[in-house]
């Protein structure tokens, strides 16, 4: 028969297992709650169909970086994979991606047409040259632009502006208009050339000579700014002359080679300025009350037309 146990207790002893019991229970607890943790986590993430490993890696090679996508797995017949529960398979598929320029190099970058911007003073026109024919010339002959920042004679064209020279106040003999250029040494260069030809010759041949024109200027001028000018509309006189050798031209042609003139642009990383949608009235023309011969206009027109350059540009 067992004895009863009668012996004194130890109270440091039964402290001990006490405290042994507790500090069991904690550490089952504290598992507990990880586990219960990660649970919620993993639900959430789940969920959400967050991938952390959808954020890019290190770059690859300069310019391009790899990023890791899930896609669907489906089989020989297209149908979507599940799994047992039901969930359907993904797999992860490396990408690689070009990366994209910084926003400091996105502003140096032209947006054509220039949209508007902050009017410049009128000291901006100071710090720019105007290449054109006798569309260009009125800029100076109303006093909007200085005579000395004007390169441009009647019946200037694209395709000869190597071999024609234009007179100017600054030189004593009349120049070449690169050589101008480089004299001068602009922060801005405008071109508006086109509107003698642009009826009647060869448009590639312009674009050709437009092409090669801007290489040599950002060759020959590095640090200038570079505007091509759309051709300017005509009024109705001109649309209505009865044949191209007497001089008739037509908006929808104007229009056309302007379309080529911004392709032309956005090619040679320059600007644009869509002078010609800011001067045709509601019927797409040049507004017949502000032409005397349907193609060059009044002082208020060459207003609006040096308002719209001040509004529209890269600065």
């Amino acid at each position: 028969m067992d004895m009863p146990d009668n012996r004194p207790r130890n109270p440091q002893r039964m402290a001990a297992r006490k405290r042994k019991r507790r500090y069991s229970a904690f550490r089952l607890s504290i598992v507990l709650m990880f586990f219960l943790v990660s649970i919620v986590v993993s639900f959430m993430i789940y969920a959400l169909n967050f991938d952390f490993s959808s954020k890019p890696a290190a770059n690859t090679s300069e310019g391009v970086s790899q990023i890791t996508e899930n896609v669907i797995v489906t089989d020989a017949e297209g149908n979507t994979v599940t799994d047992a529960e039901g969930n359907t398979v993904t797999e992860k598929n490396e990408v690689e991606v070009k990366e994209t320029e910084s926003s400091e190099a996105n502003n140096s970058t032209p947006k054509n047409p220039v949209p508007e911007s902050d009017r410049q003073p009128d000291s901006y026109l100071e710090k720019s040259v105007f290449i054109g024919d006798s569309i260009s010339t009125g800029l100076s002959g109303y006093k909007f632009v200085p005579s000395e920042n004007v390169l441009a004679s009647v019946g200037l064209r694209i395709d000869v502006i190597g071999e024609e020279k234009v007179t100017n106040p600054r030189f004593k003999t009349p120049v070449l208009v690169m050589d101008a250029v480089k004299s001068i040494k602009p922060e801005n260069i405008y071109i508006l050339l086109g509107s003698n030809g642009v009826a009647w010759y060869n448009n590639d041949k312009m674009l050709s000579a437009y092409s090669d024109f801007i290489d040599q200027l950002k060759t020959e001028m590095p640090d200038s700014d570079v505007y091509i000018i759309s051709i300017t509309p005509v009024g109705t006189m001109k649309e209505k002359i009865d044949t191209i050798e007497n001089g008739k031209v037509l908006n929808v042609e104007i229009d056309s080679f302007n379309q080529r003139l911004l392709s032309l642009a956005n090619e040679k990383d320059v600007w644009y300025v869509d002078v010609n949608s800011e001067l045709k009235d509601e019927n797409g023309k040049l507004p017949d009350d502000v032409t005397g011969d349907g193609m060059h206009f009044n002082r208020d027109t060459y207003e609006k037309f040096i308002d719209y350059i001040l509004t529209h540009t890269a600065q």
